[in-house]
This record gives C-alpha cells, structure tokens and sequence, in this order.
C-alpha cells in the first residue's frame, strides 16, 4: 500500500503479490519449483520446465475486504515458438478498488541449455491510479535462472525489478526483491520446497512448504512464512484437464483468509489431462539426465511388438510410459498400427508425432 501521497500524482506501490493458489499453500515458496504458467510472476525460468500450453487464473480477497482483492491471468505457450526457441508467456493483474488500483501486464520468454539449466525474462508494464491524486506508469523488468541438479533436486533465483523503476515526482521505486529457492521431491509423491527472499527494504523472508500426492486426483500441501508470519495449506485436485487450487492462510492479527487459481493444460488445440501433463514434464527430466541412453539414428525404427523396456527408453520416454506400453502389449498381445500408442495414458499427440517416424508394428 502507500507510504504517503503527494498532489496530483500517486507514489509507487508494487508490493509483489502470491498469485496463484498453489503457492500460497507452500508458503509462498515457488521460485525453485516454477513449473507452471505462473512462473511469469515468481521466477521466468520456470516456463521452459513446461511441455504444454497452459492458461491458469487466480482470486483473492484477503480478509473478505474488497478493498485488498486482486485477481491475474497467465498463459504459457512452449508450442508457439519452433522447437529449441523457447517458451512465450503473457500474463495480466489488477490490485485494488475504484479509489486505489494497480494493473500489471506482463510478457515473458524463457528458454533452456541441455534441457537442465534454465534462464528467463519478464518485462511489466505497471500502472497505479488513485483517485484525485492522478496515475503514473512504468516499465519492470524481472529476471530468474533455473538448475536441475539432479531428477529431483531444483535450484532457482528470481530478481524483480532489475531496472529499479520509479513512479511519481518522488521517484519512488517500485518494490525490488530477490529470492533464492529449491524444490526437492523427496518421494515420488512428495515434494518439499523453499524460498528466502529479500526486499531490499525489508528483512529478509522464509518461505517454505510440503506438498503430498496420496493419489494422483488429489494433493494435500502445508507451508508457512516469515515477515509477515504466517501459516498455510491447502488442497489442488485434478480432474479431466482442470487443476484446481485451493489455499487459506493464517495471519496473526487479521486471522484467516482464502484464495483459489484454476488452470487448463493444453496439447495442440486439446485439453490434456493433469496427470498427462505431469508424466510429460517427468519424462523430459529423465531424458536430460538419462546420458547413456543411445539416440536413434535416422531411418532407425523400433518394433513396437518386440521393443523392451531398453528399447522403448530411446525413444526419449520415461520408465513408467515404457512400462504401461508393455503392459498394454501384455494385455492386446500386439499393436495394429503405431497410433494405438495414443492408447497409452501418457502419450500426447504431439510427442507421438515427434516419434511417429521411428515405429513399426510388423
């Protein structure tokens, strides 16, 4: 909010908002993580983890006053751009009421180096608007990097506002702030992450939070936060193509409030499903770190009736899709044709097509 006003303009805010429901669950710790379109807002490295478009928005209304309600809107498209040229996202936020407002819009590009190491930018256009005292405007810029150091462990660091813009007569900056984070899936279903971060006015933060998959509809997160104190959680369930997250919080003084995101995954021009979605992101983990696999060369083709797990692993897929492949061959006792692989839970249009070349079923 603002510290003073000053005649006929507005003094800069731009406090840095939790923007999606998820995160606030995990105390607000998400630069480590990222993997989602909201990665524009917390760190844009994370876009280039996606395999799929995504669309995702978000509303709150701390503490049921509509004065502090704010909403956004992300898209990511990893899609859009030919392969190897990166991710492009878009995202819009409105902060406040009639009196008090501020909007936001921001466009990111993010891209990768071996499919490992990640880096991104997002460029904001700012405005803030108070009733009588005028409106100003200004240009951000946010920027952030990624690492897997391992098919588990994730490192990232996030700055916003690199470029120190300032509002108003006063030149008052716009909030700056910079954060180091991890995520770490300490089980297949389970997943631990945290954040410190620093706004260079305030004391430094932590932020840190568990998220656990009893089944994969269904996740059940915890987390809390320092300066301000704070307890979370939540839940996000997963049906069809749609993920919704659900998340409260507990502040000492003003007690609970809640705050919700819902988001659609996208292969092509089709909805995918959640636990689509997931399994493609695995599957380019376990390709990056996967060095020994043999690549196959052009004009090779793998049988799809007599491919073993090894076999089916050079195809670029995780363990657990070759798996359900041979399990599905288990079950049919043979492919007709290579489009039955679409049959497969896992396996999108987009990756089938990727491999189409190399399949036979004779």
């Amino acid at each position: 909010m603002l510290s003073m006003l000053a005649p006929q303009v507005a003094i800069a805010g731009g406090e840095r908002l939790e923007t999606s429901g998820r995160a606030v669950a995990l105390g607000g710790a998400f630069v480590g993580l990222g993997n989602s379109a909201y990665a524009i807002f917390y760190n844009p490295a994370g876009l280039s983890r996606l395999a799929l478009r995504e669309v995702s928005g978000f509303y709150a209304r701390p503490f049921g006053l509509s004065e502090l309600s704010y909403f956004n809107f992300a898209y990511a498209d990893p899609l859009l751009l030919p392969e190897s040229f990166g991710t492009m996202g878009v995202a819009a936020q409105r902060y406040g009421f009639d009196l008090y407002n501020e909007t936001k819009f921001s466009l990111a590009y993010a891209n990768s180096f071996e499919q490992k190491f990640f880096y991104g930018v997002t460029v904001s256009y700012n405005t803030l608007a108070i009733a009588t005292y005028g409106t100003d405007a200004a240009f951000g810029i946010d920027a952030g990097v990624m690492a897997l150091l391992s098919p588990q462990l994730a490192v990232g660091f996030a700055a916003t506002n690199l470029n120190r813009p300032v509002m108003s007569t006063a030149a008052e900056p716009l909030a700056q702030t910079y954060t180091l984070g991890a995520s770490y899936r300490m089980l297949t279903n389970v997943m631990l992450v945290a954040d410190l971060e620093k706004d260079v006015r305030y004391p430094l933060s932590v932020k840190a939070g568990a998220e656990y998959e009893p089944v994969a509809s269904l996740a059940l997160r915890l987390g809390f936060a320092t300066e301000p104190s704070k307890l979370t959680g939540g839940i996000g369930l997963r049906y069809a193509g749609i993920e919704f997250d659900y998340a409260f919080y507990s502040h000492p003084d003003l007690g609970l409030t809640h705050q919700a995101s819902v988001s659609l995954a996208f292969g092509g021009a089709s909805i995918v499903d959640a636990a689509t979605k997931r399994e493609e992101e695995d599957r380019r983990i376990t390709d990056a770190f996967d060095e020994l696999k043999p690549r196959l060369a052009p004009g090779e083709k793998i049988n799809l009736n007599t491919a073993e797990l090894d076999d089916l692993l050079r195809l670029g897929i995780s363990k657990t899709i070759a798996n359900r492949i041979l399990g599905y061959r288990k079950e049919y006792k043979r492919f007709s044709l290579p489009s039955e692989l679409l049959r497969v839970r896992g396996v999108t249009k987009e990756f089938f097509k990727s491999i189409e070349a190399y399949l036979i079923t004779e």
